[in-house]
């Protein structure tokens, strides 16, 4: 009997994980960072995600859902590290009255980590799966800040 609990704790820690790709846990938060060795023209701010390109076999509805996140930049000498923070998705539900018009019901923001988040540790799907989706997401909101403030009017 002791050697199945020594077992079965072992097994646990083995697959208990906080972190995958570019996410990792930090405070009870899950947080994508990414250093960069370059400078990079781009200030901290909220950024808008969106989950277009992806379908639906491929993605959940919290990722359908997605809509944004706080990105915070901070800067060394030739390196720059991205941090996103509270990504945020917001599933709708609508009470509609007739082809045209709906109210929109439940608009509070559902975070990453009432999702993907158990006892400061990611959920087997997160890991498997959903980080590389969301990672996507996220990579495609950045490049397309930073070419935006890389061209010049």
């Amino acid at each position: 009997m002791k050697k199945f609990i020594l077992l079965f704790f072992v097994s646990f820690s083995i697959n208990a994980q906080n972190t995958v790709g570019n996410f990792k846990v930090y405070n009870y938060k899950i947080v994508w960072q990414k250093t960069y060795n370059k400078s990079i023209n781009i200030n901290s701010q909220v950024i808008t995600l969106r989950a277009l390109d992806f379908s639906a076999k491929s993605s959940n509805y919290w990722i359908k859902s997605i809509r944004g996140a706080k990105l915070k930049v901070e800067k060394k000498l030739n390196q720059t590290r991205l941090s996103v923070i509270d990504i945020y998705s917001i599933p709708k539900f609508y009470f509609t009255l007739g082809w045209f018009f709906g109210i929109e019901q439940n608009v509070r923001p559902k975070y990453i980590e009432e999702k993907y988040l158990f006892k400061q540790n990611l959920r087997e799907k997160f890991i498997t799966r959903d980080a590389r989706i969301i990672d996507k997401i996220i990579q495609a909101e950045i490049n397309s800040i930073i070419s935006f403030n890389q061209n010049e009017w």
